[in-house]
């Protein structure tokens, strides 16, 4: 960052790399993308976007207007939070406040918002898509992956040095995802994201998946474990508590009730959506639960290394906890060497390093202030069109009150991602737009 530029301006000379930004899933992706033939029935296994009221889920159907306000296309980096918290989502002064933003689905709309945000590359991410993990029919999940994996593909033709697709994969069959994986890689994807979590009663460090990493090696395709909120109900009988507390004009985002996904920050939301006021805090510590549970399970039990060629990328989990979680992997490895026979496990500090790469925002000062632990392993994301984004010039200003060098700077912001992911670095935004508006989609 150019600290001489005259006071209210903000100035780079290198090219930022958001790591994870998302789309929102427009009805398009149902409605063109999967088959005629098919259109119908898959609609009854796994339907939401934000246009509707309702989740089509597993042949069910599942009231959806809470979770449609939970403000998946609102997160504009300078829209005050507070303001944002104070008004109900879906309300009509909440909708006169704040706009669902055009560019989480027109990707010209959206290169006009990263130059604004200080962007000049983008991994893109799904919003209702990473809930593919919800449905329970292999068939229907192929089918979906791949529209969707068209869908970003097209989104992305409008500047391909700048937008980048992360696929999904039908993970309900492991040859199914194998295959998806095989056609995208031939379509140019750089990665595929897989959540971190226990659903259909699998976990994806179990043996079942190993030949889909190695197919994840052999294509040098990223490895993106990305969280996600857990709001879904541990039992049926947790659904009916959550749902009394939350009452009628209650303001829980319950997204349904099917128990087929469990993730560590599943428990603390159960709990507080069931108190009085029922609160919301799948985002808290669900997020950061669900990562430092995958870290520690591939650290300690030497899972990365049956793939010695395999890279992943930890994102939407913060990073600052990282390094409590090596830290305690190591201590418990050392302590417990015997109930592995004395088998040597790689230093998880080790491991984790050459292997792996974390997602970070921009406000998470610790990072900053710990820079020398980061500095090979850390990726900056905005979290865009998210209700908790931020932009890239928040993350420069942080950055320069607490004195990170600049080589540093231009890893954490762009240079650790780009190696990660193999492209060439665009240097597109060089001064923030001062009064700028993004473009909006009608309510």
């Amino acid at each position: 960052m150019d600290d001489t530029a005259p006071k209210g301006t903000m100035t780079k000379d290198f090219p930022v790399f958001d790591c994870d930004s998302h789309v929102v899933e427009p009805p398009a992706v149902w409605d063109e993308y999967v088959p005629a033939k098919s259109r119908a029935w898959v609609k009854t296994q796994f339907c939401f976007h934000t246009d509707s009221d309702l989740l089509f889920i597993n042949g069910r159907v599942v009231p959806a207007a809470r979770e449609r306000s939970n403000a998946a296309e609102v997160g504009w980096a300078r829209w005050n939070k507070v303001e944002v918290g104070k008004l109900t989502p879906g309300t009509e002064a909440w909708k006169a406040k704040f706009g669902r933003l055009l560019g989480c689905r027109d990707p010209n709309a959206r290169l006009s918002d990263m130059n604004a945000l200080g962007t000049d590359q983008v991994m893109l991410f799904p919003t209702w898509f990473v809930r593919l993990a919800l449905l329970r029919d292999p068939a229907a999940a192929v089918i979906l992956a791949r529209a969707y994996n068209d869908w970003i593909q097209d989104y992305c033709a409008a500047d391909r040095k700048r937008l980048f697709p992360c696929g999904v994969l039908p993970l309900q069959s492991v040859e199914g995802s194998i295959d998806e994986l095989r056609r995208i890689a031939k379509l140019g994807f750089k990665a595929a994201a897989v959540r971190p979590c226990f659903w259909n009663g699998r976990y994806p460090t179990l043996p079942e998946f190993d030949p889909l990493w190695r197919e994840f090696e052999s294509l040098g395709i990223v490895l993106a474990m990305h969280t996600f909120p857990s709001r879904e109900a541990l039992t049926g009988d947790w659904a009916k508590r959550m749902a009394e507390a939350r009452g009628t004009s209650g303001q829980g985002l319950l997204f349904t009730d099917e128990s087929v996904v469990y993730s560590p920050g599943q428990f603390v939301s159960n709990i507080t959506s069931a108190m009085d006021p029922g609160i919301d805090a799948s985002e808290t510590l669900g997020f950061v639960m669900e990562a430092m549970t995958w870290v520690t399970t591939v650290v300690m039990t030497g899972w990365l290394d049956k793939f010695p060629k395999l890279k992943a990328a930890v994102l939407e989990s913060n990073a600052s906890w990282l390094p409590m979680v090596l830290g305690r992997s190591k201590n418990f490895l050392d302590l417990f060497a015997f109930q592995r026979d004395n088998r040597p496990i790689r230093d998880p500090h080790e491991a984790f390093y050459e292997r792996c790469s974390i997602g970070f925002e921009s406000d998470e000062t610790l990072i900053y202030r710990l820079w020398d632990l980061f500095e090979g392993v850390a990726i900056w994301s905005s979290d865009y069109p998210h209700h908790d984004a931020e932009d890239a010039w928040d993350a420069l200003e942080h950055m320069a009150e607490l004195k990170v060098p600049d080589a540093v700077q231009r890893a954490l912001l762009g240079e650790n991602a780009r190696k990660l992911y193999g492209i060439e670095p665009v240097l597109r935004v060089r001064e923030r737009i001062g009064d700028y508006q993004p473009a909006l989609l009608p309510w």
